[in-house]
């Protein structure tokens, strides 16, 4: 499957999805500081692959402009301006300048009532704080959920959603 044009990246388990889709009000910490108050989400294409497995899994790889507001970690002049570091010009001038982003997803089904998604993400791209400077971040996150086979619309349910991340920043 294919996607072109500005998209919420596939990092992690909460990025992808539309603020009003949340089942809480305010995004974690961790993915303001590191993906930016409007998630990591750019113009560029991707590209899944559903793994012919018994068990669900997905492959994903995008890659996006990874210049502006929206791209907090890499080459967001204002981002690195809240941190009090020199910005450097870092147009996008070629291959070397653009922001790769590669997932996994894999889901089981525990028993008839139980389901678990594994994922694990990276994104890899120059930031704006030196001419050779790049940023690494990487995630994995857990979802799970119970709901009973005689649930009436919906309810009773219980999920956890966990997520953790890592980032690696030049400068």
């Amino acid at each position: 499957q294919g996607k072109a044009g500005q998209f919420f990246a596939e990092f992690g388990r909460l990025n992808p999805q539309h603020p009003h889709t949340w089942d809480f009000v305010d995004q974690p910490l961790v993915n303001g500081r590191f993906l930016g108050p409007d998630g990591l989400r750019g113009a560029g294409v991707r590209a899944s692959w559903l793994v012919p497995t018994p068990f669900y899994s997905e492959l994903y790889l995008a890659v996006q402009n990874g210049n502006g507001e929206t791209a907090w970690s890499f080459r967001n002049s204002a981002g690195d301006e809240q941190l009090d570091r020199p910005v450097v010009d870092r147009r996008l001038r070629n291959a070397s300048d653009v922001l790769f982003i590669p997932r996994y997803t894999a889901s089981f089904d525990l028993s008839e009532t139980q389901t678990v998604l594994m994922g694990a993400s990276g994104a890899f791209a120059p930031n704006s704080t030196g001419r050779n400077e790049s940023t690494s971040l990487y995630g994995v996150d857990l979802y799970w959920k119970w709901k009973p086979i005689d649930a009436e619309a919906g309810f009773p349910f219980v999920k956890w959603q966990s997520e953790a991340m890592y980032r690696r920043f030049e400068a």
